[in-house]
């Protein structure tokens, strides 16, 4: 079946090749910048078994919320038809989650050397790898896109923010940490949008994105998995490289 679909890919392929090449509009090559304000959180994983980590998982869960993030980069896009691509780049991302406290003494007296409230939010940063399957149905200037694909994320680092609330004055203090997260992840990655085309080069596209790491960040007895969703916006510009070779043909041989 593998093999049968392959072919059936490949004749597909070279069929549209002359078709796509005599469309004006349609370019081989797509060079885009992108950036998508994203929503990222983590899911917990028992690791040992124990009741302990059971416990801390549910005061985890209790105590921590999503953070706001972001994804942005440049990508490289290999149309095979008007319909299908590949796609690749480079991006870079920062995930996590945030821990907020807000009751340090509930039952003691207001203490002014106390806090009313503390936020811990845990940046975590990658440079991310893509490689997308790009689907585009419709021939108007709008049209829809869906994708699917995998995602390589190289972990940079991780910067802890401690942010104090004292009535009506904040103490922030950021300082990078030492734990040993896992140097590599993977992330299956899915988006479903809008594609419009501004002209015969240029192309924007809105589509919400969704990334999830299928491999626990650090080898603790209470891990995670680091996600995030998010709202990417990406502007490409296409071309043809031997558009101005053909043109030379042409006139040559007219002439």
């Amino acid at each position: 079946m593998k093999k049968i679909a392959i072919l059936i890919l490949t004749i597909i392929a070279v069929s549209a090749h002359g078709q796509e090449n005599s469309t004006t509009g349609f370019k081989r090559f797509q060079i885009g910048i992108n950036i998508s304000p994203d929503i990222c959180f983590r899911t917990l994983n028992n690791n040992d078994g124990s009741y302990v980590s059971d416990i801390v998982i549910k005061l985890r869960d209790r105590d921590e919320t999503i953070k706001i993030g972001y994804t942005a980069g440049l990508n490289f896009c290999y149309n095979i038809t008007s319909y299908f691509g590949l796609e690749t780049g480079i991006q870079y991302s920062e995930k996590g989650f945030q821990h907020i406290q807000t009751e340090f003494y509930p039952n003691q007296p207001d203490d002014p050397t106390m806090p009313d409230k503390a936020i811990f939010k845990y940046h975590f940063r990658y440079i991310d790898i893509p490689l997308k399957a790009n689907f585009t149905i419709g021939k108007k200037k709008v049209r829809f896109f869906t994708s699917v694909g995998l995602t390589t994320n190289i972990f940079i680092t991780e910067i802890q923010t401690e942010i104090l609330i004292y009535g009506n004055r904040k103490v922030i203090e950021t300082n990078p940490t030492l734990f040993d997260y896992k140097k590599v992840n993977l992330s299956p990655t899915i988006s479903a949008g809008i594609d419009y085309k501004i002209n015969s080069r240029m192309n924007l596209r809105v589509e919400p994105t969704y990334r999830f790491g299928v491999i626990k960040i650090i080898d603790t007895p209470v891990s995670g998995w680091l996600w995030n969703a998010g709202l990417n916006i990406s502007y490409y510009f296409g071309f043809n490289p031997n558009s101005n070779t053909s043109k030379k043909q042409n006139k040559t041989s007219t002439l």
